[in-house]
Order: C-alpha cells, then structure tokens, then sequence
C-alpha cells in the first residue's frame, strides 16, 4: 500500500485529482485475482534483454519532484539487474 500511495501523491503531483485515481481496494481485489506472473515477469525469466518499464517512468518522475521511495528503487534495482544478466547471456 505504501507503494500505492507514493505513487498516488506522484500523480496528484502532475495534475491528477485524488477523486480520479483508482482506489487501492481495487488494486488489491483484481491482485487476489491473478493466477499467472505479469507479461514483465515472464519476459525477465524468459531472457528478454529489454521491456518497458513503468516502474522506472515512475521513478524517474518521481525523482524530478524530489520523491523517492525505496521499494520502488529496490524494485528498479532488481529489474535492471535482471535485464543486465538477459542483455549478457543474449550476447554471449
């Protein structure tokens, strides 16, 4: 949920009406829902060497106001070091 809410106040930053976002309670019910990894997931296990990263557009946003979170920046960390392990063994 910290998550969330970091990037909710990230939003609001922009422009966003706190009455527009999408409640957490709907996050976490479609979250119970989901039997499978994401299609980002799959990809980094599969060895793909590049994937759109929402989780670094939102940092780097996010950083430009002077916000940081650290689960998002554990999350960016892992990821890149993921896509640097694929983009290696893909040019082997």
């Amino acid at each position: 949920r910290t998550v969330y809410n970091w990037v909710c106040s990230v939003c609001e930053r922009l422009g966003a009406s706190p009455n527009d976002l999408v409640p957490f309670e709907k996050y976490a019910a479609a979250a119970n829902d989901l039997v499978r990894p994401s299609s980002a997931a799959r990809a980094l296990n599969n060895g793909v060497p590049n994937i759109e990263r929402t989780d670094r557009l939102v940092q780097l946003i996010g950083a430009q106001y002077g916000m940081r979170n650290e689960v998002v920046d554990r999350t960016v960390a892992l990821v890149d070091a993921r896509l640097a392990t694929n983009r290696k063994t893909a040019a082997a």
